[in-house]
């Protein structure tokens, strides 16, 4: 996905459109985000649980592999 910035909040925006549970930015968690070297761009977080079938896992891993391409 985007390195941060208008096209990282974008690919969230497009994800969640398509029915992803998304999160766009840095997340409450900047420890977090200096520790995985995000801190200047943030990241796209999905929510998932064990409650996710394996359809549901699939679908958002073409969702992404779209949004990479």
């Amino acid at each position: 996905l985007p390195r941060g910035g208008p096209r990282l909040r974008g690919a969230g925006e497009r994800l969640a459109a398509q029915g992803a549970a998304v999160r766009a930015g840095l997340h409450c968690a900047p420890l977090a985000h200096r520790t995985a070297g995000t801190l200047e761009t943030g990241t796209v977080r999905v929510s998932m649980s064990v409650f996710n079938t394996p359809q549901e896992v699939d679908r958002f891993t073409a969702m992404v592999r779209a949004a990479v391409r």
